[in-house]
């Protein structure tokens, strides 16, 4: 058979889905754990601690782990296509600069990171808890924020340099060391180990990361203000990412915040192992996202034709591998959940699988997403991900109206306006296509992830799973029959 046009795209998604896949494993035997040991109201209060640290970090670490990969890939790139001995001396000596000079200011922000951790952690404590009974928790979590910036800073230097395998690997220790390190603290102080876990873990994680980043480049740093301002510009670059993280943080922290403070502790562990057990399965496709599709899209992003051609093609692989995967999660949560969770999570179940069937448009969401964010254009990027963050809050109207299977509604929603936005500044500004045969496959798609879902919710028994299972392979054969026609 004749080179299909997918396969380059198919062998990336495989390769980092299939990394991803091992981390879910991992994973699900984490969150099995945790769930048991801590129960709803410790997952809710993990939840809001490490989203608090998460937002900190996004905030503290100017976007350095998104303009330090384009920094040093671009010099990476001239490397590689540099002929004279010479030249590529000089390049080595650039591309080390570079690292370096990343390195420096990422050390500099995470100090600081964990400064603004402990002077803001009363008023921190006010907004999620209520009260300031959690201040000097916020105190204690100082240390993760530092950790989680110094972490972030070498999985850049690591996808700059194109150390791919040793990205994934540190992916996935980081799993096992959540295993390794957090379930014996939880086994032990149980709900009052849920900070102790949460710094003990970062360390962990940030070891393991500087390791593999010194293989790949030896650990330097310049703190000379003569060789620190050369990083001005990756700075104001990362300018505009920061201000969507914030953003974005703030928002899912106000609803972790509001259900806690308006609902209950349990309520923040049920609607974030909820939305953690989609996107966690999603992001065995999502995967190559990050890791593979932004670096090639970056590369072709000057001609028109070829970034046009680019983001389709991760368009149609992502459409035909979600829908009969994410079919298939819709049927199987009600066995899911349970499992891998416990059987006080199963008011999840119906939000987790409306929600399921909207990650389809967050699957086209990514890749046009990504294409502001490759071409520099900061003001397109920050306008997509403020419009992203702020309608993330239709799940408190969900909530209002419809408790947790309204959330999931919601977040169903939100997603497809994400994706009609970015599609529409796709075409509009970057030139790209989208067919009507492309536009009928997605809605194709769309059909049976809801006709999964409506069998779903209306059957029980056995013909709940012999419909289920019906659609789920009529969606992957139909999928299929797409790649064999490419």
């Amino acid at each position: 058979m004749s080179q299909n046009k997918y396969n380059v795209v198919l062998k990336a998604t495989s390769l980092f889905g299939g990394v991803q896949g091992l981390n879910i494993v991992l994973n699900i035997i984490r969150s099995k754990i945790v769930a048991v040991l801590l129960g709803t109201d410790g997952v809710g209060l993990n939840a809001i601690y490490n989203e608090t640290r998460e937002l900190l970090h996004s905030t503290t670490n100017l976007g350095l782990d998104v303009s330090g990969v384009r920094g040093i890939s671009k010099v990476y790139e001239e490397l590689q296509d540099a002929g004279s001995a010479e030249e590529r001396a000089l390049l080595r000596g650039r591309l080390s600069d570079e690292v370096a000079l990343l390195r420096s200011w990422v050390l500099l922000l995470a100090l600081v990171g964990i400064f603004v951790c402990m002077l803001f952690a009363a008023p921190l404590s006010l907004f999620t808890f209520g009260d300031y009974n959690h201040a000097w928790g916020y105190v204690c979590l100082a240390p993760a924020v530092g950790f989680s910036t110094v972490t972030c800073g070498e999985l850049a230097v690591l996808k700059g340099l194109r150390r791919l395998k040793w990205l994934a690997t540190v992916s996935l220790l980081n799993v096992v060391a959540g295993l390794v390190v957090a379930i014996p603290i939880y086994y032990i102080w149980g709900i009052n180990g849920v900070l102790p876990a949460l710094v003990a873990l970062f360390f962990v994680c940030m070891t393991m990361a500087c390791g593999y980043g010194n293989r790949a480049e030896r650990l330097r740093y310049v703190f000379a203000s003569s060789k620190l301002r050369k990083g001005n510009k990756m700075l104001a670059v990362g300018f505009n990412f920061v201000v969507c993280s914030i953003i974005g943080h703030v928002a899912i922290l106000g609803i972790q915040a509001y259900l806690n403070n308006f609902a209950s502790i349990d309520m923040v562990g049920l609607y974030s192992s909820g939305y953690t057990l989609t996107m966690t399965y999603a992001g065995m496709v999502f995967a190559a996202m990050d890791t593979d599709y932004f670096p090639r899209l970056s590369g072709v992003i000057s001609s028109s034709a070829e970034r046009a051609d680019t983001l389709l093609k991760q368009m149609d692989v992502v459409g035909m591998l979600v829908t009969p995967f994410f079919a298939a999660m819709v049927v199987a949560l009600p066995v899911l959940v349970p499992l891998f969770l416990d059987d006080k999570f199963s008011p999840i179940i119906p939000m987790t699988q409306i929600t399921t069937v909207g990650l389809l448009f967050r699957a086209v969401y990514l890749p046009n997403a990504y294409m502001s964010l490759a071409a520099g254009d900061n003001k397109t990027f920050l306008a997509i991900n403020t419009i992203g963050a702020v309608d993330i809050l239709l799940v408190l109207v969900g909530y209002h109206y419809a408790g947790l299977i309204g959330m999931g509604v919601a977040l169903t929603v939100q997603n497809f306006i994400d994706m009609v936005l970015v599609m529409g500044i796709s075409k509009w500004k970057y030139g790209v296509c989208f067919t009507w045969q492309r536009i009928f496959s997605l809605c194709v798609y769309a059909a049976f992830l809801f006709a999964t879902y409506a069998l779903c919710s209306i059957l029980s028994g056995w013909q709940y799973w012999v419909a289920g299972t019906i659609v789920t392979t009529v969606a992957a054969l139909y999928s299929f029959s797409i790649y064999r026609k490419a």
